[in-house]
């Protein structure tokens, strides 16, 4: 039902897009966004981490006096510092989960205005493609993630300090942003058609072929970072459960369709502002998909950072066709191209448990009853296991 709200919302983007109107309908989108993730109870992913973390947390006085605190928590600074305001006020883990996904949505959405002219799509994208794993699993890296997207906008203007104050922010909150700093260089370049369709397709043929090359340089590269990043090295390459490869699976062809498309668009892509910044973004988030096929979970996550940018790439192609039809039937394919990331959670699939049926936090305090979450959370993990072996 979210999912055709925002259907419905970004057709009406694209039929009106004046600025008030655009104004408005991005923030119906934003606000259903926020209230969907922000007011969860026992929904979805790592909330029961979450909440172990956030009672462990200490107040903002005892940061004040303590500050050696910091090196007792497992977490990045940030991401403490807001935990220890909020609970310095009265809070609990689910005001945390509420102001993250505000700030996030806010940034998303104040961002996808300045790149395309269809922000309600580009929210619809995020919903679809990332959403999910970011407001509702990885919420630490969704705030790094969120604050690098609105970084972008700096790079083709070449304003170098305020991109860096936003990265150096994002990294307060997850460490893997600092791989946005020298990104700053080389993300506004053009680069023709061929040599994104030969990186790719290299990729792509040595994923298939099994040809492993990128553990040992993880390894050695988190040895050197110290001792913590070793050991989640360790974990991520020897656990069962994480050191898998990636296989042959409906999102290898569909990567390798979606590039084939925007590169006829390439053009008009380009001549757009930001246009080229996101298609390399997107062009990264494939590369670490194909070449690090060794490492499903790591590249996984660290490619979240990159995959954010097919958000507001995917508006720009729809700006390109000339016509209103043309518009809508692009709209309507990128949507289910979008459905197909996030298809378990909407169809309600077994393994997707952890999210069905939605527990809403303010319906849980009007008419309190035993909570299903950590059953539901129990049997999605396990799922997951199961898949892994």
């Amino acid at each position: 039902m979210c999912f055709f709200i925002l259907l419905v919302l970004a057709v009406l983007n694209i039929q009106m897009h004046d600025k008030l109107s655009t104004q408005i309908l991005t923030g119906l989108a934003a606000i259903m966004l926020i209230c969907i993730a922000g007011l969860r109870y026992e929904t979805g992913g790592d909330w029961d981490t979450y909440t172990m973390l956030f009672n462990h947390f200490p107040t903002f006085s005892q940061l004040i006096g303590r500050p050696a605190v910091f090196a007792d928590v497992p977490v990045e600074e940030g991401f403490v510092l807001l935990s220890a305001f909020i609970k310095s006020l009265g809070g609990t883990v689910q005001h945390l989960f509420f102001v993250v996904t505000f700030i996030n949505i806010t940034l998303i959405a104040c961002a996808a205005r300045k790149y395309t002219q269809y922000p309600v799509m580009a929210l619809l994208c995020y919903y679809g493609i990332l959403y999910f794993n970011l407001e509702m699993i990885y919420i630490r890296q969704a705030m790094a993630v969120a604050l690098c997207f609105f970084a972008l906008q700096y790079i083709e203007p070449r304003r170098i300090v305020p991109y860096l104050l936003f990265i150096l922010l994002a990294c307060t909150f997850h460490r893997v942003a600092a791989l946005m700093i020298p990104l700053y260089f080389f993300m506004h370049r053009r680069i023709p058609s061929w040599v994104y369709l030969t990186a790719v397709g290299v990729g792509a043929v040595l994923m298939l072929a099994g040809i492993p090359w990128i553990q040992t340089i993880f390894l050695t590269v988190a040895g050197w970072l110290g001792e913590n990043y070793a050991d989640k090295a360790e974990t991520y390459t020897e656990n069962a459960m994480f050191a898998v490869n990636r296989g042959l699976s409906i999102g290898f062809v569909l990567n390798l369709a979606m590039l084939v498309v925007l590169m006829f668009f390439k053009k008009q892509i380009d001549e757009r502002p930001h246009g080229t910044v996101m298609l390399n973004m997107f062009a990264a988030s494939l590369l670490l998909y194909y070449y690090c096929f060794e490492l499903v979970e790591v590249s996984n996550r660290v490619r979240l950072f990159f995959l954010i940018g097919i958000i507001a790439l995917l508006p720009m192609v729809l700006e390109a066709l000339p016509l209103f039809i043309e518009r809508l039937a692009g709209l309507i394919v990128i949507a289910l191209y979008c459905f197909s990331f996030s298809r378990g959670i909407f169809l309600e699939v077994p393994q997707a448990a952890a999210y069905n049926p939605y527990q809403n936090y303010i319906e849980y305090k009007i008419h309190p009853r035993p909570s299903t979450g950590k059953q539901r959370l129990e049997q999605s993990k396990k799922f997951f296991r199961d898949e892994r072996k």
